[in-house]
């Protein structure tokens, strides 16, 4: 392709990229690197940071369980959200995911000296499982 083609395909596609034809570098506008495209005003923007710093941060665990155990983790979920007559919000709903999280909190709670545990066999044995 000729430098005329170019050239002028360049110059369209620098109105998106900022890539500017001039010599000079030209240093885009403060407002435009810290504005996103989405911006609240400074007391919503506020409001957010508050509600987001009271809740916990969830992040994503990847496990491998048995068939058997995923199967029954989905199906206990099912019969808890069965158990409501009334339509349960969605964010209240009990999920395979929320039954871990329960199952965390009874490890967590229970009074085991974790600095004696050397597997999941004695655990289970200190569990009575």
């Amino acid at each position: 392709m000729s430098n005329k083609k170019m050239g002028g395909k360049l110059s369209k596609l620098s109105q998106f990229s900022g890539i500017r034809q001039g010599s000079e570098p030209v240093e885009p506008e403060a407002e435009t690197l810290c504005t996103p495209t989405n911006a609240q005003s400074p007391s919503q923007d506020k409001a957010k940071r508050k509600t987001d710093s009271d809740k916990e941060t969830q992040v994503t665990l990847n496990i491998k369980i048995l068939r058997r155990q995923k199967d029954w983790l989905s199906d206990t979920a099912q019969t808890i959200r069965d158990n409501n007559e009334d339509p349960v919000a969605p964010a209240d709903r009990v999920y395979p995911q929320h039954l871990i999280q329960v199952a965390i909190d009874l490890l967590h709670s229970n009074e085991v000296d974790w600095s004696k545990i050397r597997n999941v066999e004695e655990l289970r044995g200190h569990l009575n499982l």
